[in-house]
């Protein structure tokens, strides 16, 4: 049996049609943000449902606390687009950190998951997300991530603990 190879849940990321509304909802309904929105992905590899595919999406973060919200806006076929598809909205899945892909996988695996989708960067991070039932309502998304991705995050969340409850967006490129 292999030991848990993952940290805590870190992160609860929620599926929305328009990433610019979700932001404006989250800092003005809930009281979270500032939220940093990903200019881009750098990705060299994907996968979605066992096929070689590079999934299309925006994605924004902002911290509650310890806790990481992400919103991911679907923009093309992905387990994200089918869950809009699907009429659902909400929760999409949680995220956890590992420092290894490959002993994070047999640790699902001898739970009876499976991978339905996942990503690897052009600095080495590596995302996957898994099915943690058979119905796929419980979907946990490892990241390994190099150091200067947390590092991003450890701003984000620094970002969040001193906000003045009005920005919006997070860039930490502004003076």
């Amino acid at each position: 049996m292999v030991d848990k190879p993952l940290g805590r849940l870190n992160q609860i990321a929620y599926m929305v049609p328009d990433i610019n509304k979700a932001i404006d909802w989250w800092t003005e309904v809930m009281g979270v943000g500032p939220f940093f929105i990903f200019p881009s992905f750098d990705m060299v590899r994907g996968d979605y449902r066992g096929k070689d595919h590079l999934a299309q999406f925006g994605a924004a973060i902002a911290f509650s606390g310890d806790l990481m919200v992400e919103l991911i806006e679907p923009r093309g076929p992905s387990i994200f687009q089918e869950f809009l598809n699907a009429g659902r909205k909400g929760v999409h899945h949680l995220c956890a950190f590992s420092d290894s892909m490959k002993d994070t996988e047999a640790w699902v695996a001898e739970r009876g998951g499976k991978r339905l989708q996942g990503a690897e960067f052009g600095d080495g991070s590596q995302i996957a997300y898994f099915a943690m039932d058979d119905d796929e309502t419980i979907i946990l998304e490892v990241g390994v991530l190099k150091p200067e991705v947390q590092g991003l995050f450890d701003m984000i969340q620094q970002a969040g603990a001193n906000w003045d409850g009005k920005t919006k967006i997070f860039d930490p490129m502004a003076g």
